[in-house]
């Protein structure tokens, strides 16, 4: 059986012949069909269908052989037009031959029934009359196309993200709520640190050149006091440790160092530290503290309280909604029946976020996308209030995978829907004005491993720190895998002997996430990898 099979972007011909070594054959039957100027009761100007071209192809080619053994046929041939086609186009061309008519018309019938059904090639959306104000006979239109089928390389990807996500607005809030985040502006010291000379022991204060033996304690200074005054040789006073030194050039004997007699000391062992703290010593008034970018944490807010920045200028808290879909998952606490898995990816997003100061909202969508549609229009809270979305499944092309539609429907432009990593192909990436939203694939490894490489990239960007770089390291034992034409990232211990590969079965193994702290990149097409060869990772 001989069989040709293509996928175009542009119009398909009017007339098309059959394969030469066909010529002879008893009936060759021609199917075309041509896209209507209307879809459920309304005009339209255009459909757009979608495909994932290595699947399509390999699927149609299942199908026409599939159906061959019931239905004897010669030879095939399937053109399918992809991308935004006008009305009065073709959209699909599909050519038979048999040696008789009514094999061709039965085969013809079975491929154009299960076409839709089995093929990951779909309509996407109708475009309304009112849109079509440009010749839509021209190739601009499919430009959008392309680039949404395009399987973007990992590098890009990450470009794209970067470029389409915009920096929040600051906001200052109070030291107790700026735990976590990120700082928008530099902080300035404003005064001397320490404002004073201090001590930094429980002692007697004493002149730093004085060389008597016994002095005469004529005051006492606690933390809190300030008493300035001048000290006479043979004088010593009481002070603790914090307290304000009373008078310049002094220096501090420890209590420990002394014998007191009442109002008298006398020196036991002498010490060569001053056990002062000079004015200033640690930050000069108008030195610079902290750059803006500095992710606060305790020791960067209690500095900023030795600064006086009671309200410093920050990154949002951000809003996030997760939708997990799948009709399978069942709540962590149920028993699955069979067909059935637990929902592990909700803790496993709310823990990848933990870190990021987020306000979470997490909510199951039925796997229906009208049922969808009308779940989250019950909703207390409104999509676009959110500056991130992310949805759990239904990225791929199956029937039920609707997650780029529900996307769109919530009024975000999709910038691409593939890209060429494993595991984690089928990721989509919108933007609607200041938010921004991913459709992850629904398997445990590949969520870990999209969100690391992708989502924490926008992140980043959102709030105003520097995305995570990917490392060299060297790998601490051989790393063994076939060659696959996609990029990968494969879960790693990394330690101080280097960088263990971990075992993983599928993108639905999350056995390795146990030990999982790294992602070592592995180029296309490269297979296995010798123990102490040098290779990018990315932390995790």
């Amino acid at each position: 059986m001989e069989i040709e099979i293509q996928l175009t972007n542009g119009p398909i011909s009017e007339k098309i012949s059959p394969p030469a070594q066909l010529d002879s054959a008893g009936a060759w039957l021609e199917f075309r069909g041509v896209v209507r100027d209307s879809e459920n009761g309304g005009k339209i100007s255009a459909l757009e269908y979608e495909a994932y071209p290595e699947m399509a192809e390999r699927e149609i080619r299942r199908l026409l052989e599939e159906i061959s053994k019931k239905n004897p046929c010669l030879g095939a041939k399937v053109i399918h037009r992809v991308g935004i086609i006008p009305v009065g186009e073709t959209a699909v061309y599909v050519g038979v031959s048999s040696q008789h008519r009514a094999e061709a018309i039965a085969f013809l019938g079975e491929f154009m029934d299960r076409l839709k059904q089995d093929v990951p090639i779909w309509k996407r959306r109708a475009l309304p009359l009112a849109a079509a104000n440009v010749n839509l006979r021209t190739s601009d239109f499919t430009d959008s196309h392309r680039r949404l089928q395009k399987v973007l390389p990992l590098d890009e990807a990450v470009s794209e993200i970067q470029s389409h996500c915009k920096l929040l607005p600051p906001v200052r809030v109070s030291l107790g709520a700026a735990f976590g985040r990120v700082l928008r502006e530099t902080v300035f010291a404003a005064e001397d640190s320490p404002p004073f000379d201090c001590s930094t022991r429980d002692g007697f204060a004493v002149l730093q050149n004085d060389s008597a033996e016994i002095f005469q304690v004529v005051d006492t200074i606690h933390a809190a006091d300030w008493k300035p005054r001048e000290l006479k040789s043979g004088e010593a006073v009481r002070i603790a440790t914090g307290a304000p030194s009373p008078y310049e050039n002094l220096r501090v004997i420890m209590q420990e160092n002394v014998e007191r007699n009442g109002d008298r000391i006398k020196i036991l062992k002498h010490e060569n530290a001053l056990n002062i703290r000079k004015r200033g010593e640690d930050v000069k008034v108008g030195q610079p503290l902290m750059q803006t970018g500095a992710r606060l944490d305790a020791g960067k807010l209690a500095l900023l309280v030795t600064a006086g920045c009671a309200q410093p200028l920050v990154s949002p808290r951000l809003r996030v909604a997760h939708f997990t879909t799948g009709d399978e998952i069942v709540p962590p606490e149920q028993s699955p029946n069979p067909g059935q898995i637990r929902d592990s990816n909700s803790i496993l997003i709310r823990g990848l976020l933990a870190n990021s100061n987020c306000e979470l909202v997490q909510e199951h969508l039925p796997e229906d996308f009208e049922a969808a549609k009308k779940l989250i229009e019950t909703f207390t809270f409104e999509s676009s209030a959110f500056n991130l979305i992310l949805v759990s499944g239904g990225a791929s092309v199956g029937e039920k995978d609707f997650t780029r539609s529900l996307l769109e429907w919530l009024g975000f432009e999709i910038i691409f829907s593939q890209v060429n990593v494993r595991p984690g192909r089928p990721l989509i990436f919108g933007v609607n004005e200041s938010s921004i939203a991913f459709g992850l694939p629904g398997n445990p490894l590949s969520h870990f491993v999209c969100f690391h490489l992708f989502v924490t990239t926008a992140l980043a960007k959102l709030i105003g720190t520097e995305p995570k770089r990917f490392l060299s390291g060297q790998l601490a034992k051989k790393l063994n895998d076939a060659p696959c034409p996609r990029e990968t990232l494969w879960p790693a211990r990394l330690d101080a002997v280097g960088l263990h590969p971990l075992a993983w079965a599928s993108s639905g193994d999350i056995t390795c996430l146990t030990e999982t702290n790294a992602l070592v990149r592995i180029p296309a097409n490269h297979g296995s990898i010798d123990a102490g060869t040098e290779v990018e990772f990315l932390t995790t």
